[in-house]
């Protein structure tokens, strides 16, 4: 019988800190979270926030795959018992949604992921499970997460999921900005300690975080410069980030929501979708061995200032 390696994600080393620091339900979350029967997105309502709806998407495109497969968990990682605490204390918050889906499409390492989702005050508490199965995942499995959030002028199928009028870069554009030679993004990276807006451009476009700049520097040789587009939108990639937040505003900056995962490597956008995208790697992981990886989206009524210091808070290795 093999042993089951549990390995848990090497950026929450003091993640078992973290967790406790959110550990308080006292009382309802405004945030309600289904998922569609058989779908592959699930859709995240405010009662504070009427009128909009955000969506998320698990799964998508092919995985972006470099370095090699560990043979063994690395001492680094935090204790196999701290995974289980992990699950432990998701499964049992008010209103959890359990996502379980396999992997197994044409070019992709056959795995198993399971998602919780766990609604608070300000967002969604996330934790992703990654179980790998007799092949392990290379040093770099960078995966895509979509955040969505499509208003009232994108496509009808895209509405089903995620129409949110509030944070919509389309409905902007082409209604309230519709004649105006400029447009204004709603979309904020954090560059150099300061919120910077990503271009109010239609081409996809977006950024590497510190652990992004490592990887891509292997995986060009050395020659960054000669990797200038990354992602499945083959989004053009602008000066680096500080940590792999990506937000949304609305126009009078009184709301804001967001989406982080521990280990994003990439954040990028694409329209026409309305969406913001978290690359988040998910490998070095063994065959037959387990990953947990947290993450969150945000969403309450608060400035882009208090969002940093909320991740920061809640993802303690930011504040490196």
């Amino acid at each position: 019988m093999k042993t089951e390696n549990l390995v848990c994600n090497r950026y929450i080393s003091s993640g078992m800190a973290a967790l406790l620091a959110v550990a308080t339900f006292a009382h309802a979350s405004p945030i309600a979270a289904t998922i569609p029967e058989g779908k592959e997105n699930a859709t995240f309502t405010n009662s504070l926030h009427p009128g909009n709806r955000i969506g998320y998407r698990f799964h998508e495109h092919t995985p972006i795959a470099s370095g090699e497969v560990p043979a063994s968990a690395s001492n680094g990682d935090t204790a196999p018992q701290d995974v289980t605490r992990l699950v432990d204390d998701f499964a049992k918050r008010p209103k959890v949604l359990v996502k379980t889906r396999p992997i197994d499409e044409k070019d992709w390492v056959p795995q198993k992921w399971t998602y919780y989702l766990a609604p608070t005050d300000d967002g969604i508490d996330m934790l992703w499970i990654v179980e790998t199965l007799d092949k392990g995942l290379e040093e770099y499995y960078g995966v895509q997460q979509c955040f969505r959030l499509g208003g009232k002028s994108s496509q009808e199928w895209r509405r089903l999921y995620a129409e949110t009028p509030a944070f919509s870069e389309y409905d902007l554009w082409d209604v309230t900005q519709k004649d105006s030679p400029t447009k204004t993004s709603l979309s904020y990276v954090m560059r150099a300690g300061k919120w910077e807006a990503l271009p109010a451009v239609r081409e996809s476009v977006g950024a590497r975080t510190p652990l992004g700049l490592k990887i891509d520097t292997e995986r060009a040789s050395g020659k960054l410069e000669s990797m200038l587009r990354v992602g499945p939108y083959d989004a053009t990639m602008l000066a680096p980030i500080d940590i792999g937040l990506v937000t949304r505003i609305n126009i009078d900056k009184t709301w804001v929501c967001g989406i982080y995962w521990e280990g994003t490597s990439h954040v990028t956008d694409h329209h026409p979708a309305d969406c913001l995208h978290a690359i988040v790697n998910i490998g070095n992981v063994p065959a037959h061995s387990k990953r947990a990886i947290r993450g969150k989206i945000y969403w309450f009524k608060g400035s882009l200032d208090e969002l940093a210091s909320r991740c920061r808070q809640e993802f303690p290795e930011e504040k490196r």
